[in-house]
């Protein structure tokens, strides 16, 4: 029997693995390793295939997400999420890019064990809801309970989220979550925010954005 537990605590051992996350699929153990720039990540794939063999009784598949090291503007400081201003004004020809679904904002009430995420496309908006004990990967289930109102027939199962290391330098948490598709795809995201549950669910709009893009145009043209 294979402890995940056990294999993510060694996987982050090695050089540069910020996060690791494992799926099993048709009797086979998935492994997605997220390493950062570091000079001695160059050896972390076969590393971690050797260290996931030695401890899944099943047959083992890597994937290596490298990041990219980008500076971020410090946000000004605020006690609670900034809410992101939603577009206005017509969308010109061939700006399918930016057809894309805003984070307005991340509320949770304690006293109600209640989260909200509130999306904005198209000038419409929309509340996301889910548990607030849940943390970050309740944040995912709202945010994608919310996207089910931008796009019918949506089948997402968040598969997991967690905050990552962030260098000392650095004042915003960042957040990585996975959702699988229908069809067992698996969607990664990873982003920063304000606070932690902001980045959460700006990752998952990371993660789902480019794949919605199509549909929203779709929902967008026949409205």
């Amino acid at each position: 029997m294979t402890n995940l537990d056990d294999l993510e605590l060694e996987l982050r051992k090695l050089p540069g693995v910020r996060a690791a996350g494992f799926t099993e699929r048709d009797d086979v153990l998935l492994v997605q390793v997220h390493v950062a720039g570091d000079p001695q990540a160059g050896a972390v794939p076969l590393q971690a295939t050797r260290i996931a063999c030695r401890h899944s009784d099943k047959p083992v598949t890597l994937e290596v997400v490298r990041w990219r090291v980008a500076e971020i503007a410090a946000p000004q400081p605020t006690d609670t999420v900034v809410p992101v201003p939603a577009p206005t004004g017509e969308v010109p020809a061939g700006a399918a890019r930016e057809r894309r679904v805003r984070l307005l904002a991340v509320l949770t009430f304690p006293d109600t064990d209640e989260l909200e995420v509130h999306l904005t496309f198209e000038g419409r908006r929309i509340i996301g809801r889910a548990s607030a004990s849940d943390g970050a990967l309740g944040v995912v289930e709202a945010a994608v309970d919310g996207l089910r109102a931008f796009v019918d027939h949506l089948e997402l199962t968040p598969a997991w989220a967690r905050e990552l290391e962030v260098e000392p330098d650095r004042e915003q948490p960042m957040v990585a979550c996975q959702l699988t598709t229908a069809d067992g795809a698996h969607r990664t995201g990873i982003a920063t925010g304000a606070s932690a549950i902001e980045a959460a669910a700006r990752a998952t709009l990371h993660a789902l954005n480019r794949v919605l893009a199509p549909r929203l145009a779709e929902a967008a043209g026949t409205a």
